[in-house]
């Protein structure tokens, strides 16, 4: 481009006319610019400085007296222009610069700070750079600017790795810097800050750029020592790894033997650290809060320089770090810090004191007696740290260990620690120990010999304890250092799968047990196998095909099914036709007999006629014997329980592998293993229709569609219609299962429905009937009932199969997926019995009479198809009728409780239905108005009827109506004041209603028993952790929750001040007792409780405060002798609170109650020395 109308554009001393000149020259080609600058003369490249020397200085002016000008976009384009100008200017001087040149660069650099625009920034910073290389000696003070700018953007939240990497490129720039322009220039701070930045530190070049640092004298040692250990409870485990490599880098690349000193002591102060650190989270620390363990991120940060162990100089350097530290922890009395300090040993070993080969052989010699006495150390937790890494040791450093300490360490593993009956964990990490081990093939000739005598392992009590040994057994048999019937027999494996309940330790098995049982042959040796498993141990069978699935494919699966098929068909089909020569052989001998007995008159022809006779009979027992003992001999082991068993390894593989067998890659699998057993149906059904296996085979052709199976189908209706009325569920289940599998969701309902209608229209009789012995209601237009005793139905067996539906899972599916009309129906007819116990609520005799169940029953229903509706699109219309229908059943239970002499028995049916529809409200499938009528029915109903359970269950409800409205409100929904006051008043009654102590019980104290005292500890901590979650102090509901739990353990401390022994919390009633369990489990709680006990003593009268604070002693007294989980740090924030309220009770109040003050001041010295106030 011509460099002539760059001129004409600077001549108008226009910016404007020159920034359309820039932009019409970058838009048709990118170095069209640098090539009219480089086509300038000298003289023609002063002459624009001269002009643009104006302009810069009028743009960085105009932005340091207004940052946030409107016009600072335009200021950030000028800035970008004139410092790409700077750069292409800077490229083509030689000798002599143009004069304006040095003032605008300078200005420009200043103004760094004030850069937003990210280019204009760069480039600013790339125009600097290149004048420093040409003017070394100003490079002080531009690199300052321009590491200032590049570090901000590198510290942004938004920032890439080339931010970071681009800084680093200024690393002789930041060597070149010295303590005074660091921290003069905030340069220090920004560096600070980027310790604490994950993104950051995780790249090398900003571990780099921290490391540098360390050279710069104490005062930024120091100042880094602290920041790195302000970061460290906020950190996670790779930023800790990270700062220990940053410690790493700076020693290596030290300078001074001043700075190397330096840098020592604080990695020294580190390990310090590291030993004596908390094991368990600390929780709210500066600037937020610490989730990881302290010892867990020290012992990261720390790793990272151990591992560099491996570099002699280092080995030394952490040997003579940690010997002033390491050695002496090691045998100190608390058994946590000997945790840590083993934790670090173990990191760090080898330990050399590169003074020798003799001083290293003691050093090593000790380190071997201290191992040996950490595995034998008193505390579980350090016993288990050198079981770790004892093993790890032995793996790695096999050739250096001596023969003698090899046969000290697996003494005492596989002797002692291997069945320390103290600690599960210690034999647990024995069993990982050996696992570690068998990484080294060095081990092996040693662990041949050894782990067989570790069998006993196998059963042991604890479920990680067997889990880990199988998974060693599972390294044995890969590894194949021995035969696994040579450490462990498999019978042994065999039965501890029959026994074992845990999930964990039958899949290891089974993986274990596979080549055994389920072995890459053909599918006759499969099946051989198999029935010998079936014959060995028939619940073994059922675990190992339970779990075989992660170890086949659907196809080995597939083939066994269909082996197992013809062998039983081949067996039913040899049986059958023994048992018809067995019954020819018996109609002839019979026939023979019958014949001898008619000539028993005869005489010697007689005679030979039973000679004959007999040798013929003794001919056919003789046979018979023979068959039957040869069958016997083939089959010693084989009955009809090895059959069942079979079918039911069947049933398994086929019901745990449904899915997988209806895949469409696996469809023709499935479709052949259905058309086998359609064509052996009625021979299976004949076989084992008066026997055992009946019910696994109804099982297992409920497993396929019903036309496969009509001959089932029909004996599946048959055993339903025969059952009898008090028939349960285990009579009955399996019939229903088959029933819903095949679809036939309808004949199952249509049975359900046959029963219990012919009962509901025994109860009903008209309005008129002479007979009728229902109570007179007010109102007009209600039916009375009657009672009619009736022999016809079976309505108790419809109601118990209509339970054991609603409770399946998959039955219930089904059924609501293709029979929801039918459930409706069904749904309606026993609606009835809620009308009949309405106006005859004496016909309620027991919690096991048909109207009773019927209503529980009806509500569940109901509620099921409520929430049915609610997951069902295109059902809004049917789930707002649903919500009609319960708010039916509430205004029904309100009805109930309007009778003056309620019968107890209505009380629990009114808090059944309670509990199912206090489930919608789990499930948030509820509308505002009817939990609202809810709200008001539990109240009520708890107010009636105050037993131990009712008293648990209206809490329940309380703390679910509370999830529910907070919930609504968090996604927008509306919910009113009305409820909040609602739920307040159903905890306020629980709260105050008189509970019974230990020590007594009157007749207007509910006692509750122990198990709904545990629900009712765990409903309040749900509660309390409810409003924490919603903050108290900015929602007042929630705030009069806490208030009122404080007030309750307030009045009660208050109430019982008096007593003979002073704390003793057995004057205590149950529901104090409770909130006090409840928020001893949290700190959080227990600050929250804490602070708004003393909270509500400002609306306390005056002369109020003491007794209160007395109270407030005791709660506090108790509270210090069994913590639980709440914090020294909570103990403390309450005394000083207690000690502010203290100082405000008057001297002559003091004198007047001098027995309170002195227990008090006495309880409060106690404390303060406890927690070391």
């Amino acid at each position: 481009m011509d460099h002539q109308a760059l001129l004409r554009a600077v001549e108008s001393s226009d910016c404007t006319v020159f920034m359309e000149w820039y932009e019409k020259a970058q838009s048709q080609n990118n170095l069209a610019v640098k090539e009219s600058v480089d086509r300038l003369s000298k003289n023609e490249l002063c002459g624009i400085w001269t002009v643009f020397i104006k302009w810069v200085m009028d743009m960085t002016n105009s932005l340091k007296e207004n940052p946030d000008s409107p016009e600072k976009d335009s200021i950030m384009k000028v800035l970008l222009i004139m410092s790409t100008m700077a750069t292409y200017t800077i490229e083509n001087i030689s000798t002599n610069e143009p004069q304006g040149l040095s003032p605008s660069l300078k200005a420009m650099n200043g103004s760094l700070k004030l850069v937003t625009c990210k280019k204009a920034g760069a480039s600013i910073c790339e125009m600097s750079e290149h004048y420093w290389k040409v003017h070394p000696e100003l490079e002080m003070i531009l690199s300052v600017n321009v590491i200032s700018w590049l570090l901000t953007h590198a510290l942004h939240p938004k920032a890439t790795m080339t931010s970071v990497k681009r800084l680093w490129s200024l690393k002789g720039s930041i060597e070149k810097l010295n303590p005074q322009i660091l921290e003069r220039s905030g340069l220090l701070e920004l560096f600070l800050s980027g310790i604490s930045n994950s993104k950051f530190i995780s790249s090398n070049e900003g571990r780099k750029c921290i490391a540098c640092l360390f050279n710069f004298g104490p005062s930024v040692v120091q100042a880094l020592q602290k920041t790195i250990k302000k970061f460290i409870p906020l950190a996670t485990t790779s930023d800790c790894e990270a700062l220990g490599e940053i410690y790493f880098k700076a020693w290596r690349s030290v300078v001074t033997e001043e700075s190397r000193a330096d840098i020592e002591f604080s990695i020294q102060d580190i390990m310090y650290n590291a030993v004596i650190a908390f094991r368990t989270p600390v929780g709210a620390v500066e600037g937020g809060m610490n989730k990881i363990p302290m010892n867990k991120l020290l012992f990261h940060l720390l790793h990272a320089l151990h591992r560099q162990r491996k570099q002699r100089t280092v080995a030394i350097l952490i040997n003579n770090l940690y010997k002033p530290i390491l050695w002496r922890y090691l045998e100190a009395s608390n058994g946590l810090v000997r945790a840590n300090a083993l934790c670090l040993f173990f990191d760090a070993f080898p330990f050399e004191s590169g003074e020798g080969v003799e001083e290293d052989e003691v050093v090593r010699n000790k380190q071997w007696q201290i191992m040996l006495a950490a595995l034998l150390d008193p505390v579980p937790l350090v016993r288990s740290i050198a079981i770790q890494g004892t093993c790890r040791i032995l793996t790695e450093y096999w050739e250096i260990v001596p023969v003698n300490i090899i046969q000290d360490f697996i003494t005492a593993l596989l002797r002692k620690l291997l069945y320390d009956s103290s600690s599960a964990d210690v034999r647990a990490n024995v069993v990982k120990g050996l696992v570690t081990m068998l990484g080294s093939n060095q081990t092996h000739n040693l662990l041949e010999k050894m782990i067989p005598l570790t069998n006993k392992v196998l059963h042991d009590p604890n479920e990680k304890v067997r889990a880990e040994y199988v998974f060693l057994l599972t390294h044995v048999q890969k590894l194949k250092i021995s035969k696994l019937w040579e450490v462990i027999e498999v019978s042994h494996l065999v039965a501890r799968l029959a026994m074992d309940s845990s999930k964990n330790v039958c899949r290891r098995l089974v993986v274990l047990l596979a080549p055994f049982y389920y072995p890459k042959a053909t599918p006759e040796i499969v099946f051989q196998r198999c029935l010998r498993l079936v014959i060995d141990n028939r619940e073994a069978s059922r675990k190992f095909y339970q779990h075989i699935d992660n170890c086949v494919g659907v196809e080995q699966m597939a083939e066994l099914i269909l082996i197992i098929w013809k062998f039983l068909r081949n067996h039913i089909h040899k049986k059958l036709e023994q048992n018809r020569i067995s019954q020819e052989r018996e109609e002839t001998a019979r026939q023979n007999r019958s014949r001898v007995a008619k000539r028993s008159r005869r005489g010697e022809q007689v005679e030979r006629t039973e000679e004959t006779i007999g040798d013929e009979d003794k001919e056919n027992q003789d046979e018979s014997t023979d068959d039957d003992g040869e069958d016997d001999g083939s089959n010693e082991e084989f009955n009809e329980s090895s059959i069942i068993g079979l079918i039911d390894v069947m049933c398994i593989l086929l019901s745990g592998n449904k899915t997988k067998f209806k895949a469409p890659q696996n469809v023709a699998f499935w479709e052949e293993i259905k058309s086998s057993f359609h064509k052996t149906c009625s021979l299976f059904f004949r076989y084992f229709k008066n026997s055992d296996g009946l019910r696994s085979l109804i099982y297992l052709y409920g497993l396929m569609s019903s036309t496969a199976s009509t001959l089932v189908l029909s004996f599946v209706k048959s055993q339903l219609k025969s059952l009898t009325d008090e028939a349960t569920c285990k009579e009955f289940g399996h019939l229903v299962d088959v029933m819903c599998n095949w679809g036939r969701g309808e004949d199952l309902l249509e049975f359900i429905t046959d029963h219990l209608h012919e009962i509901l229209i025994s109860f009903v009789s008209d309005q008129s009937s002479e007979n009728c012995d229902s109570r007179t209601r007010k109102g007009t237009g209600k039916k009375r009932v009657s009672f009619k005793k009736t022999n016809k139905g079976k309505p108790m067996l419809g109601l118990r199969c209509l339970i054991y539906i609603l409770q399946h899972p998959y039955n219930k599916k089904i059924i609501l997926r293709k029979n929801l009309i039918q459930m409706e129906q069904l749904c309606d007819s026993l609606k009835a019995v809620t009308l009949i116990i309405e106006n005859n609520p004496e016909i309620l005799n027991n919690k096991d009479s048909f109207l009773f169940v019927a209503a529980s029953v009806y509500v569940r229903t109901l509620l099921v198809l409520t929430s049915f509706y609610q997951r069902t699109k295109d059902e809004e219309l049917k789930y707002a009728e649903s919500q009609e229908k319960i708010l039916g059943v509430l205004g029904w239970i309100a009805r109930l409780m309007v009778d003056e002499n309620l019968n107890p028995l209505e009380g629990d049916l009114i808090f059944s239905v309670v509990a199912s529809i206090s489930n919608l409200v789990v499930i948030h499938s509820m509308s505002s108005e009817v939990h609202r009528q809810f709200l008001s029915s539990v109240l009520q109903a708890v107010k009636r009827f105050p037993s131990s359970s009712h008293l648990t269950l209206a809490m329940n409800c309380a703390h679910s109506s509370l999830v529910f409205i907070w919930t609504e409100r968090s996604i927008g929904n509306e919910c009113d004041a009305e409820c909040d006051r609602q739920i307040n008043d159903i905890i306020f009654y629980v709260l105050e209603r008189p509970s019974a102590t230990e020590s007594s019980e009157t007749s207007e104290e509910v006692s509750l028993n122990e198990d709904d005292w545990i629900v009712m500890r765990n409903v309040i901590r749900k509660i309390m952790e409810e409003c924490h979650r919603h903050s108290p102090e900015k929602h007042e509901s929630i705030r009069t929750i806490v208030r009122k739990m404080g007030d309750t353990i307030r009045q009660e401390m208050l109430q019982y001040q008096q007593s003979e022994e002073q704390g003793d919390v057995a004057c205590l009633h149950q529901i104090s007792k409770a909130i006090i369990a409840a928020f001893r489990v949290r700190n959080v709680l227990a600050k929250m409780m804490l602070d708004e006990i003393f909270e509500s003593l400002k609306i306390d009268e005056d002369e109020m405060v003491l007794s209160n604070l007395v109270a407030i002693t005791r709660l506090l007294e108790h509270l210090s002798q069994d913590k639980g989980q709440i914090s020294a740090g909570t103990f403390v924030h309450a005394i000083n609170s207690f000690e502010r309220w203290w100082s405000t009770v008057g001297e002559i109040e003091k004198r007047a109650n001098a027995d309170l003050v002195s227990h008090v001041n006495d309880t409060i010295k106690d404390l303060k020395k406890a927690f070391s106030i």
